[in-house]
């Protein structure tokens, strides 16, 4: 029983940690710490080639994983790689990495973001707003793509009717996200009842296992040399991006935890439920 609630309160703090202290105090710190990717990253399997990571730079080879993260959750559009015309929206794009590495290495006609604090607007492209409640007008996307941002909602279910209200009828929401493994199949059925029919879905819980070898090593040596308020929460930092060793990533090692992505495509909408 003390386990037990020991692990419930374990996790209400990670909750709100995420919450109301990491990603605010990262936002305001974005001038000393420079993180442009914020996720915990893909390795792609050997099989698994993508042609549009040889448009990687010299300073993208730091983030090679947390790129190979959007191009894994974008692969499983049908319209994968041939988006010429289409317009996306980043859900939770954080401090504007993936809206430029999508800016430069696919042909989209528009490309937006949001999020909710806006540390560089990328030109005009990222907006400040609620993923449960979208600042645009209906049917204003073709594709729309969430990378490890819904687990921090409110209430996943209206992020879901939102994507399919701003999505047009027969676009696509891919998505990447962590999941404990009795809550995904809820996660599922709120996509569904929101108008979403599932195209398809990938367990990649093993390919980023791998990939926080080198993205939380990255991490370590940044938070290293951060301004001491933000060493003061090294610890719950650690084990929000799943650092070997740290309670979350012995949940992703013992599966009590999954990492999936999937694509969804819009059929109907429907109105927000009570």
């Amino acid at each position: 029983m003390i386990g037990y609630l020991t692990d419930i309160l374990h996790r209400l703090y990670y909750f709100l940690f995420d919450r109301l202290i990491l990603y605010p105090l990262l936002s305001l710190l974005s001038d000393k710490i420079s993180i442009r990717f914020m996720n915990l990253g893909y390795q792609c399997k050997k099989d698994e080639e993508y042609p549009v990571l040889q448009k990687l730079s010299e300073m993208d080879n730091c983030c090679i994983a947390n790129i190979a993260l959007y191009e894994k959750a974008l692969s499983l559009c049908p319209k994968y790689p041939n988006f010429a015309g289409l317009r996306l929206l980043e859900v939770g794009c954080g401090q504007g990495g993936g809206i430029e590495w999508i800016l430069r290495s696919h042909s989209f006609a528009v490309v937006n973001g949001v999020d909710p604090v806006t540390v560089d607007s990328c030109s005009g492209r990222i907006v400040t707003g609620n993923a449960e409640k979208l600042p645009f007008v209906n049917d204003s996307f073709d594709i729309i793509i969430n990378i490890e941002s819904s687990h921090l909602y409110d209430s996943c279910q209206q992020f879901f009717l939102e994507c399919s209200r701003v999505l047009c009828e027969k676009g696509f929401l891919c998505w990447a996200d962590l999941r404990y493994t009795h809550q995904l199949k809820m996660t599922m059925i709120q996509a569904q009842k929101s108008g979403l029919h599932l195209i398809r879905t990938d367990d990649i819980t093993e390919q980023v296992l791998q990939a926080i070898e080198s993205t939380a090593a990255r991490y370590d040596a940044m938070f290293q040399n951060a301004p001491y308020l933000t060493r003061l929460f090294q610890n719950s930092i650690r084990t929000t991006y799943c650092a070997p060793g740290t309670r979350s990533y012995k949940r992703l090692l013992k599966r009590e935890k999954m990492y999936v992505c999937a694509c969804w495509q819009n059929y109907k909408r429907i109105r927000k439920l009570d």
